[in-house]
């Protein structure tokens, strides 16, 4: 496996930047479904952020049991009811209530996202810090936290 010749650092930096970019694309998703919410759509907008949910469950499952992840499967089931109608409508309170939890849940701070080194083999890697690198103090978890963070102000700052 080629992730393995992979210094740590490096691929610490590459999964933090695939989690923002990730986390980006979700968010725009979210906005659609709120422009769907003020055009009371509430069944198109449900089935947009039914497709954050579902990327968010695939990264909860690899993390195990936890609140966020019945919430999300709530939402999910919901989703999947609706698509295959099973309910023929949706009220818009719940639709918002599902936009505004699944939001919630993704600015949260989650691990979700592709692990690239398996944990062991990444104990198992010496710590060694090169190049520019050498004297930034920063950790990938330090890193996500700030750009989650300047995501989070950007995406404010573009909201209606």
């Amino acid at each position: 496996m080629a992730a393995l010749i992979l210094p740590q650092d490096v691929t610490d930096h590459l999964e933090a930047a695939i989690q923002l970019s990730n986390r980006h694309v979700h968010l725009r998703f979210l906005d659609e479904a709120e422009v769907l919410l003020a055009f009371n759509l509430p069944a198109a907008a449900v089935l947009v952020a039914g497709v954050v949910v579902e990327s968010l469950l695939v990264g909860f499952r690899r993390q195990g049991a936890s609140q966020d992840r019945q919430r999300m499967e709530k939402w999910f089931e919901l989703r999947n009811s609706l698509a295959h109608a099973h309910v023929p409508t949706v009220s818009l309170d719940q639709a918002k209530e599902m936009v505004e939890d699944v939001r919630t849940s993704l600015t949260r701070e989650i691990n979700v996202g592709p692990r690239l080194v398996h944990p062991q083999a990444a104990a198992e890697a010496p710590r060694q810090i090169r190049g520019k690198y050498k004297f930034v103090a920063t950790s990938a978890a330090e890193f996500i936290a700030r750009k989650a963070d300047e995501l989070h102000l950007e995406h404010d700052e573009h909201r209606p």
